[in-house]
C-alpha cells in the first residue's frame, strides 16, 4: 500500500513493541530500501486520560501520568511542520492510542479525545504538516487494504 501512494521515504521508524515490530516486517517488503530506526518513545501507554471516563481508564490511575510526558515528546518529534525543502516522508510504525493521540493533537482537538477513535491493527493513517502549519488528516485507521478476516479492532 504504501509503495502505490507514490511517495519516497526516508526513515520508518517503530516502537520496540512486538505488534510495531512484526508490522515492520510486512511494510518493508514494500518499502525495502528505507532506513529502520526503532524507538522506546511510540512504546503503546495511555497518554491522558480520556473524557469522559471510560472503564478502568481513570483519571485517579498513575498509568496516565507516567505515559503523557512520554507520548507528547513523541509527538513533538514526529508531528511537526515539515521543512520546505523536505522531499521525503516517514513511516511511523506505533499503536492505536498514541496515532489516536496524535491525531487529536495535530488537528487541535481536545487531546482527551483520543480514546475516542477506533483504529484497526494494521491500519494506515496518513497525516501531513506542511511548512506552512496548515494541517491534513487524509486517512485516519485506513484498512480497506486487507482483507475483512485479518482485520480486528482495538
Amino acid at each position: 500500500m504504501l509503495k502505490e501512494i507514490g511517495h519516497d521515504y526516508s526513515v520508518l521508524v517503530s516502537s520496540t513493541m512486538t505488534r510495531a515490530k512484526q508490522t515492520v516486517d510486512i511494510v518493508t517488503k514494500s518499502i525495502p530500501d528505507v532506513s529502520q530506526e526503532e524507538t522506546d518513545i511510540l512504546r503503546e501507554g495511555a497518554p491522558i486520560p480520556p473524557e469522559p471516563p471510560i472503564g478502568n481508564l481513570r483519571p485517579e490511575k498513575n498509568q496516565f501520568y507516567q505515559e503523557e510526558a512520554r507520548i507528547e515528546a513523541a509527538f513533538r518529534r514526529y508531528v511537526h511542520r515539515a521543512d520546505p525543502e523536505q522531499k521525503t516522508d516517514r513511516v511511523v510504525v506505533c499503536h492505536a492510542n498514541v496515532i489516536g493521540y496524535f491525531a487529536c493533537r495535530a488537528l487541535q482537538l481536545p487531546p482527551e479525545a483520543w480514546l475516542r477513535l477506533s483504529l484497526n491493527h494494521g491500519s494506515i493513517t496518513w497525516n501531513t504538516v506542511r511548512p506552512t502549519g496548515r494541517v491534513g488528516l487524509r486517512t485516519l485507521g485506513e484498512s480497506g487494504f486487507m482483507p475483512a478476516d485479518v482485520t480486528s479492532v482495538l
